[in-house]
């Protein structure tokens, strides 16, 4: 099957999109499909992916930017069997469009939907203060009803829709897509056993993403300033990424003279965020929105403590604070930076409560989050044909037990009847109260 697949940001770009599209482009070559993937970037590179890569600069003005990515789209996807959508919608709608017209070619379309860009676009342009969930439901100016028109038309134009939230799959709803069409698939993450990080006489905070308004990076910079007082250079603090408020962030930390405490590393290869987690204690995401963060499965499997805004699809790994600390938003926007300060002090105290919640949370992310499990969702979503092929090979095992498994079941119960799922029809005869968990893990 020849698959081609659009997205913003690509690697060595950060963020969720940078790091699913080509996780799940390798599978898919893997798998015997024909991969292209076109991509904007900063820079030209010497790509070596087992599939072609085709690179769009983004610096160039919008005005050739956008002819060189219509025709760049049309040259490498007209011959495509199915679209998948991770960014530039507009664009890729345009393209989609003259290839019917022209060529009288039908390809698919699957659009993945990770956040609002209508919304984003808002913020970084200071037309609007709203919250995430405000921004869906008020009026704005000329420009931004514009956004929001369009990026609601151009997501019930494509065949299939896919949101890594159920909160965001009823934002989509409210857009007009039908929700037939809309489908949930959890991000997931490769999971660590042993992941080991390096002990230090500091407490060391850690933020990756973009640096942008919503952010809210310097609620956390304030937080750790009145940290540094009441406990003398005892928390550093790392920000991972690059992003538009960069040099209002820098400027923030030498006004404070924290120079020494925080530090800004721009944009690293994934390689690197793994390093930056591996030598960290505390992660912290004070974002007014976020879709569901690939960097919170991250930190969770890297055993870090958890101290995030339940926005978004976030709440969906955190649970109200089963799985990680909650820092409330003020008005549904930013937090207070002094609840933080308290947060991570209660943290120090209560080590026995937090060593629990970061256990907990790790058995959550292995069952829920399991990327080695969530991708395989996708690929037999791309392209049907493997399910087909799989039914074919597919064995039937009936098993029988008298043990009486766990509500829900343990990790290692749950990873053997995955393993077997995978290449087998399974049934289990046993005892039992409810069969929802062994459902989940495909039995």
């Amino acid at each position: 099957m020849r698959i081609f697949i659009i997205v913003g940001i690509f690697p060595p770009d950060i963020g969720g999109p940078a790091s699913f599209v080509p996780k799940i482009s390798e599978l898919l070559t893997e798998k015997n499909n024909e991969v292209k993937v076109l991509c904007l970037s900063n820079e030209k590179y010497k790509d070596e992916y087992r599939y072609e890569v085709i690179r769009v600069m983004r610096f160039l003005p919008k005005i050739i930017r956008w002819p060189v990515t219509l025709v760049k789209m049309i040259k490498h996807g007209r011959k495509a069997d199915l679209w998948f959508i991770n960014g530039l919608p507009m664009e890729s709608y345009l393209a989609h469009k003259f290839i019917f017209f022209i060529f009288r070619k039908k390809i698919r379309t699957i659009r993945k939907i990770v956040g609002d860009w209508a919304w984003e676009r808002g913020r970084n342009l200071e037309l609007t203060e709203d919250s995430f969930d405000e921004f869906q439901k008020n009026k704005h100016s000329l420009h931004l009803e514009f956004a929001k028109f369009s990026r609601g038309w151009t997501a019930k134009k494509v065949d299939k829709i896919l949101v890594p939230s159920e909160h965001l799959k009823e934002v989509v709803k409210k857009w007009g897509v039908n929700e037939e069409r809309i489908d949930v698939i959890y991000n997931g993450t490769k999971i660590i056993k042993d992941a080991k990080s390096q002990t230090s006489k500091n407490i060391r905070l850690i933020s990756v993403g973009r640096l942008a308004p919503w952010k809210n990076i310097d609620v956390i910079i304030d937080s750790v300033d009145e940290l540094n007082k009441i406990e003398a250079n005892k928390y550093t603090l790392t920000l991972v990424g690059d992003g538009p408020i960069r040099q209002d962030l820098e400027n923030l930390i030498k006004e404070k003279g924290m120079e020494k405490f925080v530090t800004i590393t721009g944009q690293v290869s994934a390689d690197k965020v793994t390093l930056y987690l591996n030598d960290a204690d505390i992660y912290i995401q004070a974002s007014g929105y976020e879709g569901l963060p690939h960097v919170i499965l991250e930190a969770i499997n890297h055993k870090l403590t958890i101290i995030s805004t339940p926005i978004g699809g976030t709440n969906e790994i955190l649970n109200d604070g089963k799985y990680g600390w909650i820092l409330p938003l003020v008005n549904g926007k930013k937090p207070n930076p002094h609840q933080l300060v308290k947060i991570i002090r209660e943290v120090q105290i209560k080590r026995k409560k937090d060593n629990q919640i970061k256990k907990d949370a790790f058995e959550k992310v292995t069952k829920i989050f399991n990327e080695d499990i969530n991708l395989y969702k996708y690929l037999y979503l791309i392209n049907p044909d493997l399910i087909k092929n799989k039914s074919k090979l597919q064995t039937s095992i009936l098993l029988f037990g008298t043990t009486r498994y766990s509500k829900p079941l343990s990790v290692s119960d749950h990873n053997k009847f995955k393993a077997l799922s995978n290449v087998a029809s399974v049934n289990l005869l046993t005892y039992g109260d409810s069969n929802a968990s062994y459902e989940e893990a495909g039995v």
